[in-house]
């Protein structure tokens, strides 16, 4: 049973620290968006890209609300839920195996 306890260890932590650096990704992807209006610059181009992950399939829900874009903002609470829940709930159950 420890086999599946360290596996179910491993799979937390990973989608632990996916789910941070999307939070981080997100996050520099709003700021990039305000401060450089420039889209070819190859930093914002991959922060753009890994944020996209996320923000792609929520903005064919999410319509925009004039110039603010809340997809973002929705994103990071999805992200903290899934952290909260899921990851924590992994964690449970592997100690609990153990």
């Amino acid at each position: 049973m420890f086999v599946i306890s360290n596996f179910l260890l491993a799979v937390a932590t990973v989608l632990k620290v996916f789910i941070y650096f999307e939070i981080v990704a997100i996050l520099v992807s709003a700021l990039l968006s305000w401060i450089t209006p420039y889209k070819y610059h190859p930093l914002r181009q991959f922060v753009d890209a890994v944020s996209n992950i996320v923000l792609s399939p929520l903005r064919r829900f999410i319509p925009p609300m004039g110039p603010v874009d809340i997809t973002p903002m929705i994103g990071i609470l999805i992200l903290v839920f899934l952290n909260i829940f899921l990851v924590q709930t992994l964690l449970d159950v592997a100690v609990r195996i153990r």
